[in-house]
């Protein structure tokens, strides 16, 4: 087995930076004298990003009972909370286009990750669950360490991709057994270098292994039934042939009522393709 890839986590410069509009939003976020309109600003010097802020406003993920014309009314919307990290998910597929290295459709990954946080967020509504977004974050990221090791190590993504394709290996196996760690420990590693906050590094380290989240072992356990949900009813490409294999001590901690899981695909579905156009199409 190879080393660990410790290098690669213990060299910050290793990763690819924040967008530059995340860091000038998170900027204003944190800065105590920033107004609500400082920050609406700092959205609209970006062109596109304040058209898809806009779209995602009045997209089904809201469900908003009016049109929203302006940012700062989205920004209402959204809450100032929330969009910093959302901002950054809006710019990820354009900064994680296909590659070599992780040789999954573009569109297909991330119509997956989407999915996956869409159902995340709808089970944690069920749940009365706070801040749902921070569950959609997560679950959005939750394989954002497979197009990260195709970016960084190319030629070792492609010979992880390849021996899930050819065998019935899983691809965080793979990574394992090529790396010495999977790829949730790289996505997260690279959330906490982008200052996301650890109750969503910590849904996106430990969804394969829920037991290990300690005090976030709940959000953890929907991001991992969210997961075996899109990948068992086959919306987009996660990498993996297979199923992923489902943890019945995840739905125990979840505690969610199989009774509503009909609902929350049925929620999903109805939203799917409108966020969709959001995050993948240009405004």
């Amino acid at each position: 087995m190879n080393p660990p890839l410790n290098p690669l986590l213990e060299d910050p410069e290793a990763f690819p930076p924040l967008p530059d509009i995340g860091q000038a939003i998170e900027t204003a976020v944190d800065n105590p004298e920033s107004s609500f309109e400082d920050i609406a600003r700092v959205v609209e010097s970006d062109a596109e990003l304040s058209g898809r802020i806009l779209a995602l406003a009045n997209s089904r993920f809201y469900d908003y009972p009016i049109k929203v014309t302006t940012v700062p009314d989205a920004l209402s919307v959204i809450g100032l909370r929330n969009v910093r990290n959302l901002s950054v998910l809006l710019c990820l597929p354009k900064q994680f286009p296909e590659s070599p290295g992780f040789p999954v459709n573009h569109k297909a990954f991330w119509k997956y990750s989407i999915a996956v946080g869409l159902c995340t967020r709808l089970m944690a509504l069920e749940c009365r669950e706070a801040n749902t977004e921070r569950h959609f974050i997560a679950g959005f990221l939750h394989k954002l360490g497979r197009p990260l090791i195709g970016q960084l190590i190319p030629e070792k993504g492609k010979k992880i991709y390849k021996s899930t394709q050819k065998r019935d290996t899983l691809y965080t196996s793979a990574a394992q057994q090529q790396l010495g760690i999977d790829d949730s420990a790289i996505g997260a590693e690279a959330l906490q270098l982008w200052h996301f906050p650890e109750n969503i590094s910590t849904l996106v380290r430990y969804h394969n292994k829920p037991v290990l989240a300690r005090n976030f072992v709940r959000g953890v356990s929907l991001v991992h039934i969210a997961s075996f949900l899109v990948s068992a009813l086959q919306i987009g490409d996660s990498g993996d042939r297979f199923v992923p294999e489902f943890s019945e001590a995840a739905w125990g901690y979840a505690r969610f009522e199989e009774s509503k899981i009909a609902n929350v695909v049925e929620d999903l579905l109805r939203q799917l393709d409108s966020v969709c156009s959001v995050f993948l199409e240009h405004p």
